[in-house]
């Protein structure tokens, strides 16, 4: 492709050397730089592209784009801009043919949920007979073919040729997560969204956004009619039951649909609520402000009340989309368990073990309310978790009082502690339990011997959380990543 149709829409203050330029590929990494490429000198918090920009010409660039001039042989054309992170996704767009504007495109943003939406949405959206693509933190599919990307939300590069393939695939929808950092640093800016679903807002992510309403203000970005032309956007699909959904509603142009539990108002209800170790069972009735209102049931493999909440938002956008009431029911029926979301073990040696992915205080109150929920009489709730290095420390005392007052017993334990001490971050999760009258927990560095110990102690009845890591299968450290899998391990006891 000519760098001129690569540039075009592109806010550049000026273009040194040749123009008429054969561009063969984008790259914002220097070493993977090939003969005829773009090289984006992207300035990150810890290096500046422009540092590479020889190695990137070494390498074969034709072309640069940069925010200074540097200093290169005349044959190489440099883009000049102000901004290239800004600029980086709209190159994107232009050299793979804006893909995301020949699909349906579904982004699914908030704190907690977005993963088990996707499947439950992409579920849904095959049995109304569309091929879909998805892209999640656990797993991303183009039809049947899985992929792995390193972000819960790739960069622009990444998703332009995904979303490309996709359409040589003949892919004709497509559901994915969004996450604030993603907003943040513009990986999604010019995709063509269709549809924005928000699940809620809790803490997280405070490390990098400061405070809540920071966050808010990012997740907000998506719904505003003055970023329509960077995002798309037809219509929203918000869950009111959370403070900051209702004022989402408040603030956008999209056409909407609210879902709900205790709201009355919203258009999609949940109502007569069955909730067991077997699965949800439900009606959802939906009132919109114009035409019929009608409720239909619902069944559902998964379990765990906050469920309820991921399968309304998946309904809402079938309904907001007009598909059939049979493909949404069907779509959510065949949905199966998800990787390490609220993911139940079967066990030889008759142990109730729950993996999940929760690693904020609402995930893991709603999971560790969940199982309460789930126990027979006499059985008593054990919970294993521990807290990532490097990432809020605020939420760790929290978890801690949240597994204090919902759990019988809890073993705390490393996460990922990369370049913490885990000992330091177990002491900031143990700050919790002397906020509570029980000490009913214990303190152990190494998660297999955690794990295997909440194994030992737990009877039949007993319910069993390791929550944190999910669907992760590694534990990471200062300068390297060992392999660790939740579910390795529990079956590794389990022999």
């Amino acid at each position: 492709m000519k760098l001129t149709n690569v540039l075009k829409d592109i806010g550049y203050t000026s273009i040194i050397g040749p123009q008429e330029v054969e561009i063969s590929g984008i790259s914002i990494n220097s070493k993977k730089i090939k003969t005829g490429d773009l090289f984006i000198s992207i300035a990150g918090f810890k290096k500046d592209g422009h540092d590479f920009a020889a190695e990137a010409i070494k390498n074969g660039a034709a072309a640069i784009m940069v925010q200074k001039v540097i200093k290169l042989p005349k044959k190489i054309t440099q883009v000049l801009v102000k901004d290239c992170r800004k600029e980086f996704p709209k190159t994107c767009r232009n050299f793979y043919n804006n893909p995301t504007g020949s699909l349906i495109l579904i982004g699914v943003t908030g704190t907690n949920g977005k993963t088990t939406t996707v499947y439950l949405t992409d579920s849904i959206l095959r049995s109304a007979g569309l091929k879909t693509s998805l892209i999640t933190t656990v797993q991303s599919f183009i039809g049947h073919d899985l992929l792995t990307f390193d972000r819960t939300t790739p960069e622009s590069l990444d998703l332009n040729e995904f979303f490309s393939k996709s359409i040589q695939e003949n892919i004709k929808a497509a559901a994915m997560e969004v996450s604030s950092h993603s907003i943040d640093l513009h990986r999604i800016d010019y995709l063509d969204y269709d549809y924005f679903i928000f699940t809620n807002l809790t803490q997280d992510h405070l490390d990098y956004h400061e405070n809540m309403e920071n966050y808010f203000s990012v997740k907000k970005k998506l719904f505003l009619k003055e970023n329509r032309k960077i995002y798309g956007g037809r219509g929203a699909v918000i869950n009111i039951d959370d403070t900051y959904g209702a004022n989402l509603v408040k603030a956008t142009d999209l056409k909407l649909l609210t879902y709900a539990i205790k709201d009355k108002s919203a258009t999609l209800l949940a109502s007569d609520i069955n909730n067991s170790i077997n699965g949800i069972d439900m009606y959802l009735n939906y009132q919109p402000r114009s035409g019929a209102k009608f409720k239909f049931k619902i069944y559902s493999k998964l379990c765990g009340f906050f469920n309820v909440y991921n399968i309304l938002a998946s309904a809402g956008t079938g309904l907001i989309m007009n598909l059939d009431i049979k493909d949404i029911q069907d779509g959510i029926k065949r949905m199966a368990e998800i990787p390490g979301r609220f993911e139940k073990i079967t066990m030889q040696n008759k142990r109730n073990v729950i993996v999940d992915y929760a690693h904020t205080p609402d995930g893991l109150e709603n999971v560790l309310k969940t199982a309460r929920s789930l126990l027979e009489p006499g059985g008593k709730l054990i919970s294993v978790f521990g807290c990532g290095g490097d990432r809020d420390k605020v939420k760790r005392k929290i978890m801690g009082e949240i597994s204090a007052l919902y759990a019988d017993f809890t073993i705390v334990t490393s996460d990922n502690p990369r370049t913490e001490e885990p000992e330091i971050i177990m002491d900031m999760i143990e700050e919790g339990f002397g906020q509570t009258d029980t000490k009913k927990y214990i303190k152990i560095t190494d998660r297999k011997e955690a794990i295997f110990r909440s194994l030992d102690i737990a009877g039949e009845k007993d319910i069993v959380i390791i929550a944190g890591k999910g669907h992760e299968d590694y534990q990471e450290f200062a300068d390297f990543r060992i392999h660790f899998s939740d579910q390795e391990v529990i079956r590794q006891w389990d022999r």
